[in-house]
C-alpha cells in the first residue's frame, strides 16, 4: 500500500484534535459567569421575544426562566459541547439559533455560554 507524504502528518493531526476534545477546559483564573447577572440578559437580548422563546408565544418551549434554559435549552452543566442550547447557538446541531433573520448570538455571549455552562451552570 502506498501512503501519500502527507499522511503521518494528518495521523499527528488528528490524534491531537481528538485528545482535545476529551480533556476539561482549564478555567482557572476565568471570572464566573452567572445565570442572573449575564445568561438572563443573553437569554433575553436573543431568544426571549414573541413567536419565539418568550413572550406567551413559546415556539417548542420557554428559555425566560433559570429552569427552562436548563431543561428546555438541554444544559448539560460542565459539558458545554454536549448542551443542545450550546449546539445550537454555535450551529453544531440542528438548525442555528437564532434562526436566520434575526441577530446572531455575539462571539462574546457565546464565550459566556460557554464558560457559564463548563463552570456548573449555576443559578447565582
Amino acid at each position: 500500500m502506498k501512503f501519500n507524504k502527507s499522511f503521518p502528518l494528518f495521523i499527528t493531526v488528528c490524534f491531537f484534535s481528538i485528545a482535545s476534545c476529551t480533556t476539561e477546559p482549564d478555567l482557572t483564573g476565568v471570572p464566573e459567569v452567572s445565570y442572573n447577572n449575564d445568561v438572563k440578559r443573553i437569554m433575553s437580548a436573543n431568544c426571549n421575544f414573541e413567536g419565539c422563546h418568550g413572550g406567551g408565544g413559546y415556539n417548542k418551549g420557554s428559555l425566560e426562566t433559570y429552569e427552562g434554559v436548563i431543561s428546555f435549552g438541554g444544559v448539560k452543566a460542565g459539558n458545554a459541547h454536549g448542551s443542545n442550547l450550546y449546539r445550537l447557538i454555535t450551529g453544531r446541531s440542528g438548525p442555528k439559533m437564532p434562526p436566520s433573520g434575526y441577530s446572531e448570538v455575539s462571539s462574546a455571549d457565546i464565550k459566556a455560554l460557554c464558560i457559564w455552562i463548563e463552570q456548573g451552570a449555576k443559578k447565582n
